[in-house]
């Protein structure tokens, strides 16, 4: 199965060159290379019933082989076939080696697009196929796959068969006798058989839930082992007299929900257990997870160890910086930003606080994981995640210290399939529950001819003692662009309300003018706020009730509810306007379902059936786990099926010790990725 595919029958070594492209080396490759999808070619038309356009296989006898030219550089070969009800010419354009083909009195199917003009049946032949051969391009269901250039779908078919006939005895089955008799799944053999050649389309759906079971199921078993593994660490033990942790508490306005104590309660386990902590945090917008970032940072400083959180964006860090500055303060922790943006000098001042100790907490982006960076004793690493970092990202961070603790907050919800699979290395918490009281958030989508609705609303909410948002439409192009965008539409707005009192917010503000403006919009000095994306994280004013988001179907589902959870913080009813006229049927189903769910897990669910896993997961999924067939939308049941079969062997391991081989054959490399610490 391992031998080179050049050596296959059929192949040689230009072939061979072909199949590199698609990353089919070894005839394993080759007989794992499945069929994107199949077409049924199996109805037979006789040729009285032909229609003008249709594409369809006939059956008939080669009664006439010949050659016309109608042009210089085109030459036609035209072959005649009788069925008895009528004759056909099949028509191939310069091939004229098939003259030698096509004998009369064989039989042969064509398969192709009909054209009827002047009393004449013609087929323009993308297959054909000797009646006395096994069939393999017409008259059956036929698989299609995903090919290069110069490499013929009839020929990729050929070796595809030439591969299964020598090769399929060698191939053993991975799955216990056991396991394919409880879920009912076929033999490997058999399901590979059926995969590239089906004889109906319920026996090749058979034999693809039976490879995406096992796809699934080893992916589970290596992310097991991988879990087993690491918890077997050594882990930076953080407790301390907890009486930091009780005086952050005390400072804060409110009281945390049941549900965010119980997830702090789960984080100081870890915390304090002999081994790594390794969790996510999950929750919808609102429901105080930033609270649980700081009450774990609080913890780590108290311990006598330094803290880092690391953001996917400048502008992130920069909020996440000046919110925690504004809550650590009063305790006497000490926290420093560490960005790209940042001159040369303070950069090295900043390293030289990191290396000394002298910062308790640092936030960052990536400037965060550079070789400069030396932490003089790292405990624990946050890591605001938003799908947008790759695991090796991760564990680079985690990487600066030993066996660090790791904490990894999601801001948006994510579906249970996509974080079993994608964070499958993780233990899961969720915050279940927003703060008592809060009232769900009135959604409405307006035309951009009718945004002078809203508008008029938000001024009469501002007048009656209310606060509010307007968010300026996303500029792909530049952050330059957006910046001017977003102070043109503050000045116009200004100047044609000057009774209200507006302030303007965009990443390009030094994070000392962005503090003074966020302070006053808390104290209600700023009314109004006209903003770009950068109040999406972190931003917390109960008062402020009303958000117009410009052009809202710019922006994706999950931003979108991002930037919706700034209101609907306090007691007053909330509103968002999303205003604009969608260019494309996708924006439009984005505002239907802003208008219609509130809850960010709903949205999220939603958000994964309209962009895929692939989209959705972004830079995180690229490198890292990859599967052939398995569709975590379309596959939700086997999934969760997989991942408790999973659970179950690694209990007993010593009884699939040949199944745990394989998972760690398949996965092992990316397992390695994640224990590079």
């Amino acid at each position: 199965m391992d031998i080179p595919v050049q050596y296959l029958k059929g192949v040689g070594p230009q072939k061979a060159k072909l199949l590199q492209k698609l990353k089919i080396e070894t005839v394993k490759d080759l007989i794992y290379y499945f069929p994107k999808r199949y077409e049924d070619r199996s109805s037979l038309k006789k040729i009285n019933e032909l229609i003008n356009d249709e594409v369809t296989t006939v059956l008939g006898t080669i009664v006439e082989v010949k050659e016309v030219i109608p042009r210089d550089k085109l030459k036609i070969l035209k072959v005649g076939i009788n069925d008895g009800s009528g004759i056909a010419y099949g028509c191939f354009f310069n091939q004229s080696y098939l003259k030698n083909v096509f004998v009369k009195g064989k039989k042969v199917y064509f398969y192709g697009k009909v054209e009827k003009r002047f009393f004449e049946t013609n087929i323009y032949v993308y297959e054909y196929e000797f009646w006395d051969k096994e069939l393999l391009h017409t008259n059956r269901l036929v698989p299609i796959y995903p090919l290069t250039e110069n490499l013929s779908p009839k020929t990729f078919r050929q070796l595809i068969k030439n591969a299964l006939d020598k090769y399929l005895t060698e191939i053993t089955e991975p799955l216990p006798e056991e396991i394919l008799r409880k879920y009912s799944l076929p033999d490997l053999k058999q399901a590979l058989m059926n995969l590239h050649f089906p004889e109906s389309s319920e026996q090749s759906e058979i034999a693809r839930r039976r490879m995406v079971f096992e796809e699934f199921l080893l992916f589970f078993l290596a992310i097991g082992l991988y879990k087993e593994n690491y918890q077997k660490k050594p882990g930076i033990v953080i407790a301390g007299s907890g009486e930091l942790e009780k005086k952050f508490i005390d400072s804060l306005p409110f009281k945390l929900t049941s549900a965010q104590e119980k997830v702090w309660r789960e984080i100081k386990e870890d915390l304090a257990a002999k081994k790594p902590m390794n969790r996510l945090v999950q929750g919808d917008v609102g429901s105080g997870k930033t609270i649980l970032a700081a009450l774990a940072l609080v913890k780590a400083v108290e311990a006598g160890f330094q803290g880092a959180l690391m953001a996917p964006t400048e502008i992130l860090a920069e909020q996440h910086y000046l919110n925690l500055n504004h809550l650590f303060a009063p305790l006497g922790i000490k926290v420093v930003l560490l960005s790209g943006s940042l001159s040369p000098g303070k950069k090295e001042a900043v390293y030289a606080a990191i290396k000394n100790g002298y910062a308790d907490v640092i936030i960052g982006t990536h400037a965060l994981i550079q070789e400069a960076v030396i932490f003089y004793n790292l405990g624990l690493a946050v890591i605001d995640e938003q799908h947008r970092f790759g695991v090796e990202q991760r564990s680079s961070l985690v990487d600066k210290g030993l066996y660090v603790n790791q904490l990894v907050m999601s801001a948006t919800p994510i579906p249970r399939t996509l974080a079993l699979t994608l964070y499958g290395d993780l233990d899961i918490s969720i915050v279940d529950a927003l703060p008592a009281g809060r009232k769900p958030i009135k959604t409405y989508w307006l035309s951009s001819q009718d945004k002078g609705k809203a508008y008029a609303f938000l001024l009469k909410q501002v007048a009656e003692g209310r606060q509010g948002y307007v968010v300026c439409p996303l500029v792909e192009e530049s952050e330059k662009l957006q910046v001017e965008a977003v102070t043109k539409l503050y000045e116009k707005l200004s100047k044609k309300f000057p009774q209200f009192k507006w302030g303007l917010m965009h990443g390009r503000l030094k994070p000392a003018k962005k503090e003074e403006v966020m302070e006053n919009f808390r104290k209600n000095k700023i009314q109004i706020l006209v903003s770009t994306t950068v109040i999406e994280v972190g931003v917390d004013v109960p008062n402020a009730n009303v958000i117009i988001i410009e052009d809202a179907w710019r922006f994706g589902l999950a931003q979108l509810h991002q930037i919706r959870g700034r209101v609907g913080r306090g007691e007053h009813q909330s509103y968002c306007f999303l205003l604009g006229n969608p260019k494309n049927q996708e924006g439009i189903f984005r505002m239907k379902i802003m208008e219609k769910y509130n809850d960010g897990f709903k949205i999220a669910e939603e958000d994964l059936k309209l962009r895929g896993p692939g989209e959705l997961s972004g830079t995180r999924q690229s490198g890292a786990w990859e599967f052939k067939l398995a569709d975590i939308v379309r596959d939700q049941a086997l999934l969760f099926l997989a991942k408790k079969e999973a659970d179950e062997i690694l209990t007993n391991k010593e009884n699939h010790r040949a199944l745990i081989t394989l998972a760690l054959e398949k996965y092992g490399d990316k397992i390695n990725m994640f224990q590079k610490n």
